[in-house]
Formats: C-alpha cells, structure tokens, sequence
C-alpha cells in the first residue's frame, strides 16, 4: 500500500541552527513526584521508568509534556508513559528545521485515512505521511472502536498521522518519545479502569466525578443536552423565515466547526492530563458531542476551562 513516505532529498545549502533547550534535572523530576503524590502510589520500577524515560527525552513533567496514566490492579496493573501530539510539534520546531506543516482528513468510515504533509528546510521537497482508519482505530475485545476512536474518529486519526509523520520526519530528535495517547493498543482498558490522579487518590465513581467538577457549574453544564436551537421572530412569510433561521443554524455548527470546537476540547485535556479522569473526560465529551448548536459545545469548552482553572488554584 502506499504510504507517501517518500524522503525528500537533503539540501546541501546551509543548515539552520538548532534551538537550544535547557536539560532537565533528575531533581526536578523527583520534586514533581513528591508534589503531586506519585512517590507514595508508584512503585519503586514505575517510579524509576518514569524517571529515566523523563531524563532520556527531557520532558518536563511540570511543563505537562509528560505524564502518568496508571490502571488496573495486581499482576494486571500496567503503568502508561504518554506524550500529547504538541511535543512533537515543539521539538520539531526547536531544531530550527521545520517550515511548516498540515494535516487534513480524506475519506469517511472505514475507508477515513489522515495526511500530514511536512517541510523541512534542508530538505528539497516536503514529506507526507498516511494514517488509514482500518489500521490505526484502537478497538476493543468485541471488535468495536474505543471511546474515543467512536466519538472523535476524525480528531484521533490525525493525531496519530501527526505523530507518527513527524517521528518519521524527524527520526533523532522525536524517535525515542512516548506515544501520543491516540497510537496506544490498550487505551480503553485505561480509560475503564480507575486512574491515579495527581491528588494521590482514585476516583472510580462517574457520579462522584461530576458531583465535584459541577459544584459552582450545576445548572449551566447539566443543562447542556435540553439545550435547543434558537427560534426565529415572526415574519410575514414563516416559511422562509424557517428556511433562513435553519440554514443559519447548519452554516454555523457544520462539521468541520464541529470537528474544531471539539479539538480545542481534545487539546485542553493533553494539555491538563491530571485534571481530568478518563471518566470525567468521556462525560465533557458526551456532553459537547450532543449539542445541538454552536453554544452549547462553547459551554463544554468554557466549562472545561474552569475545571483547569479550578485545579491550579
């Protein structure tokens, strides 16, 4: 199968400098699992892989540019090491040799695939990668998508065509990184289970979950899916009134500003990974995804903002 991973050839013109970055300490590591409790709920070789995986790649744990997803109990307890897709993105660009990059969606259900397409200035021509739906949806035991491949099939493609396209691109500054959270076979056995949050406790309980998030929220958030579309003023002629409010209504909220307003969401919970469970995740989802306008998904947006607000205060 194609692939469009063709390399370019180098340009033998002169090489843009490298961006320099501060080298993170082992120390600062250690503060960052001392502050946020995670000395006291990992392991002794959890601690240690985190710890070397952060020093190897020098990701700040305080930067949010790595984190902990920690599930299951006993012999199945598994301990997750991820990345968010705008690591990539900033390390690329640090090496002073990124011109610039996209990514779209072509394609529908099964046959969805995502392109990103990469310029690097010592190279002649840009890049492009491919990410096929049929081979990168992470599915569970019966076969079905996982949450959120079912709910964001679009968003979570392009992040793994994102992320997999700049490895390639870019292969001795991004190629020992964690996975972006989208590229992970067991995704939904840790969005199942209960995680260790930041907090040093478990929350297992979706009810509890939004109890808490909701406390100055109730009434705006929980009112979200009775939400309905604004009706137009009388006019001489309802008919055309009905038509104009209708097609406003479709301009305003197609799926493309659907698919976006619903990203700004995506991004904010990998950019505040240990605000949020999976649980309470999947609940701002469902709640934005089931809007029936524009407004109600800014709503999720503005409430999942707060919650971020709330936690570093």
């Amino acid at each position: 199968m194609n692939n469009l991973s063709s390399f370019p050839a180098p340009d033998n013109g002169t090489q843009p400098a490298q961006v320099s970055e501060q080298k993170i300490q082992k120390e600062t590591i250690l503060e960052f699992l001392k502050a946020f409790g995670f000395t006291k709920t990992l392991s002794e070789a959890e601690r240690n892989q985190f710890i070397q995986t952060a020093l190897v790649c020098n990701l700040d744990p305080f930067k949010r540019e790595i984190y902990i997803a920690v599930y299951g109990e006993g012999e199945n307890r598994k301990l997750s090491i991820l990345t968010g897709y705008q690591v990539y993105l900033k390390r690329a660009e640090r090496t002073g040799k990124l011109d610039g990059w996209k990514a779209w969606i072509e394609g529908d259900g099964s046959q969805m695939k995502a392109v990103v397409e990469i310029y690097r200035k010592d190279w002649s021509h840009s890049f492009s990668h491919e990410a096929y739906w049929e081979e990168a949806c992470q599915k569970k035991k019966d076969g079905k998508p996982t949450q959120f491949w079912a709910k964001q099939p679009r968003f979570q493609l392009r992040k793994v065509a994102i992320a997999q396209g700049f490895r390639l691109a870019f292969p001795d500054e991004l190629g020992s990184l964690p996975y972006e959270n989208a590229e992970l076979p067991d995704n939904e056995a840790a969005m199942e289970a209960p995680i260790i949050t930041a907090n040093n406790f478990v929350k297992t309980s979706i009810d509890a979950l939004v109890e808490q998030a909701l406390a100055d929220d109730h009434t705006e958030t929980t009112t979200i899916q009775q939400t309905e579309p604004p009706k137009a003023a009388p006019q001489q002629n309802p008919s055309n009134t009905q038509s104009t409010a209708s097609s406003h209504q479709k301009s305003e909220l197609t799926q493309e500003v659907r698919d976006g307003l619903i990203e700004r969401i995506e991004v904010l919970f990998e950019a505040h990974p240990r605000d949020f469970t999976r649980k309470h995740m999947d609940w701002i989802l469902n709640n934005a995804t089931k809007a029936v306008d524009k407004a109600g998904i800014d709503k999720m947006i503005a409430y999942t903002e707060k919650v971020i607000k709330k936690a570093a205060a």
